[in-house]
């Protein structure tokens, strides 16, 4: 049904598929109708709920009715079909059986009137949750019919169909109830999803990450030896921790001298000294949501299986070396075992007017020279394997 701009003013929405339609009939209409006709007739009468339509209604074919048309407002009425064979079956029952053959073209005044108050009384026992009220001639020209209709059985041999026709109009709007949570997070305590478990970060110089050799120890200066954070998705959680003191070495037994003092290449261009933030994280690891709530709201968690791991140093997503988390005076470092290869990329081909052979000859001199610097300084690294951004430049 489609819900109409009428004087009946409603926040609510109306059914606008037979499904719906069916439910709110059966519920507020079926059992309406049944109490009204044992009642009217003193007899226990079956009424089964046949089904809903809209405007043309299929089940009506075939049978002959009796129609009463109940005013309900100025322009709006209700109809009550009865069919023939029912009414004939009605009219045994209360007034007795006759010898004529029955048509409802020849019934009676007082036939005519008790059925006419049978479908009066009908009508005063589902009216009530119906709307009623005085709508404009646009309304009522777009309204729809809905027509219920019910199976009858008076008895084995009597049967017949009542049909209830009501304008769309008039069916309330179904009240849609706010919606309440029926579950919480206990009930998802043991699902796991994948995490990474981050120690900290630090500010490093692109030079310094080319220098960088096995048993370096890169200090975290962005870090807590009684936090770490959890990061899933778009979100980033910290969390207390105790920390283990296994992983405290100290500064004359680091493996390896301090980043800013063994970087003994100077600077050769500006891209040297560009900051970068580098990040020390592990792999994945699974927590359940019971142990992610509990995270939250502040619990101390033993990490201690984590520790065993391997930790990553990423520049901009990219893994540059891998190492084992250290601890030096209040802060994390990473001491590292093993610096990753980087791919080289392959040379960009240029399209350009000049003429070939000097270009080649350009190229030539050019890579032979710069060829020769990168095997003095680095076999591995490459700037462009860094998006960087640095309002300096």
């Amino acid at each position: 049904m489609t819900a109409l701009k009428s004087e009946v003013n409603s926040t609510k929405i109306k059914p606008n598929d037979l499904f719906k339609d069916y439910f709110w009939f059966y519920s507020n209409i079926y059992e309406k109708v049944q109490s009204a006709v044992n009642e009217y007739f003193q007899k226990d009468i079956e009424l089964r709920f046949m089904g809903v339509s809209i405007d043309e209604n299929i089940l009506a074919y075939g049978d002959e009715y009796f129609v009463n048309h109940i005013p309900v407002s100025k322009n709006s009425v209700v109809k009550i079909k009865i069919s023939s064979d029912l009414v004939s079956s009605i009219l045994d029952v209360t007034l007795g059986g006759s010898d004529r053959a029955f048509a409802l073209k020849t019934m009676t005044d007082i036939e005519a009137m008790l059925m006419k108050s049978f479908t009066l009384f009908v009508y005063k026992n589902i009216e009530e949750p119906l709307i009623k009220a005085e709508l404009n001639k646009k309304v009522l020209e777009s309204a729809k019919e809905y027509s219920m209709t019910f199976y009858a059985k008076c008895s084995e041999k009597h049967a017949g169909k009542i049909i209830l026709t009501i304008p769309d109009y008039m069916i309330p709007p179904i009240e849609i109830p706010e919606y309440e949570e029926n579950y919480d997070i206990s009930d998802f305590q043991s699902a796991k999803i994948k995490v990474k478990l981050s120690a900290g970060s630090s500010k490093i110089k692109l030079n310094e990450i080319k220098t960088i050799e096995d048993g370096d120890v890169i200090l975290l200066e962005n870090s807590n030896i009684n936090k770490m954070s959890i990061l899933w998705d778009d979100n980033k959680v910290e969390f207390n921790i105790d920390p283990d003191p296994s992983l405290i070495i100290s500064v004359d037994n680091n493996g390896g001298n301090e980043m800013e003092e063994s970087s003994s290449v100077k600077s050769q261009n500006m891209w040297d000294s560009i900051l970068v933030d580098i990040v020390a994280e592990f792999d994945n690891v699974k927590l359940t949501l019971g142990e992610l709530k509990q995270i939250s709201e502040g619990l101390v968690i033993d990490v201690g299986s984590v520790y065993e791991n391997k930790i990553k140093l990423r520049v901009e997503n990219q893994v540059v070396a891998t190492g084992e988390l250290v601890i030096l005076n209040d802060r994390y470092g990473v001491r590292i075992d093993n610096i990753a290869k980087v791919k080289e990329s392959e040379p960009k081909k240029e399209v350009t007017s000049v003429s070939a052979e000097t270009k080649a000859e350009n190229i030539e001199a050019v890579s032979t020279n710069e060829m020769q610097k990168n095997k003095e300084t680095d076999k591995n690294f490459d700037y462009s394997d860094f998006e960087i951004e640095d309002e300096s430049i």
